[in-house]
């Protein structure tokens, strides 16, 4: 019996010096680019409901010089996709909609546009052209408008695939749609309050003690979202909050999280690494991700449904060096 302890002991002891280098490897390399000034903004990394890493750097309003901390607000851009695709598999779950209905069902578009089904929108196969990359303005009224003029898709749908905001906007309609219920609500309801992600709304204008986006040269670039592509404000600390929930099928079955993270096959037989909301990594498909870039505002989101890694990183000042920080944070989890 005192054998079998003594070798616990040095298991546990092995496993502490390990999570301790592992931290300290990674405070090495987040400190690199912090101390460089390549990231202004938080970054937060954990196993399941272990943190690993977290820290906090600059400022979230340099004229105030107000300090960026775990629970500072930052627009998510892109990452809103992630909770507007799980909010589509809510409704589909309560057998409101099905993920292979036709949108024209719910909404009134083009008739070029009558065959696209929901899961087009949400794998960004369905052809229809992005507002964002038109410089139509992230005004309802102005990309509605926008999409009825245009009676031609770029494609067939399923045939290619294309990144297209037009689409998760057009999901944020289709949400309200079926629900009765406003955008920023139908959330509210479904994902923000029951995961305890108090710091998190959709943004409709309304003040808040939030971090000012810069460009490279410290000057003010503060453009925001309101709409289902982009339009969600958070924290480090609620994001991990949602990854927690996806990991423990707190919100969506099983079921309905492995379509999700399953990769999309166009018409042709290929498969393109995006699911329905993420992009999926090529050399380990257990490995989901997102990123988001609007303005000065740069987001990014990972998760390993295998390990329960997660990584995440918000800054008000968009750098392309912090995929570069990504990618070597990466490196240390997976060596």
């Amino acid at each position: 019996m005192k054998k079998i302890v003594i070798l616990l002991m040095i298991s546990v002891s092995v496993l502490n010096i390990s999570a301790q280098t592992l931290k300290e490897s990674l405070t090495s390399i987040v400190d690199k680019y912090s101390s460089d000034t390549l990231l202004n903004g938080s970054v937060k990394i954990a196993q399941g409901n272990k943190i690993i890493y977290q820290g906090s750097f600059g400022c979230k309003d340099i004229k105030t010089k107000d300090l960026i901390t775990e629970s500072t607000l930052f627009p998510i851009a892109s990452l809103t996709k992630q909770f507007t695709s799980t909010a589509i598999f809510i409704l589909q779950e309560n057998k409101r909609l099905s993920i292979n209905d036709k949108i024209s069902k719910y909404i009134k578009l083009p008739q070029s546009m009558g065959n696209i089904l929901i899961k087009n929108l949400m794998n960004h196969t369905s052809g229809i052209p992005d507002y964002w990359q038109n410089n139509i303005r992230n005004n309802k009224d102005s990309i509605l408008n926008f999409l009825n003029k245009k009676d031609t898709l770029l494609f067939s749908p399923n045939t290619k695939h294309l990144y297209c905001n037009s689409g998760y906007f057009l999901l944020g309609q289709i949400i309200e749609s079926v629900s009765g219920m406003d955008y920023k609500d139908f959330l509210e309801k479904n994902i923000f309050k029951p995961l305890g992600m108090n710091h998190t709304f959709v943004n409709d204008g309304r003040k808040c003690n939030r971090a000012i986006g810069y460009d490279e040269n410290w000057n003010r670039n503060d453009y925001l979202m309101t709409t289902g592509d982009g339009g969600i404000i958070s924290t480090v600390d609620d994001l991990y909050l949602w990854d927690k929930a996806l990991l423990e099928n707190k919100i969506l079955t099983t079921e309905s999280r492995q379509t999700m993270f399953k990769p999309l096959k166009l018409d042709n037989e290929k498969i393109v690494n995006y699911g329905l909301g993420w992009d999926i990594n090529e050399g380990n498909d257990n490995i989901v991700s997102h990123t988001g870039w609007l303005a000065s505002f740069g987001a990014y989101n990972q998760f390993d449904k295998e390990t329960g890694y997660f990584i995440i990183l918000l800054s008000n000042q968009i750098r392309p060096e912090l995929m570069d920080l990504i990618t070597e944070i990466n490196n240390e989890l997976y060596k």
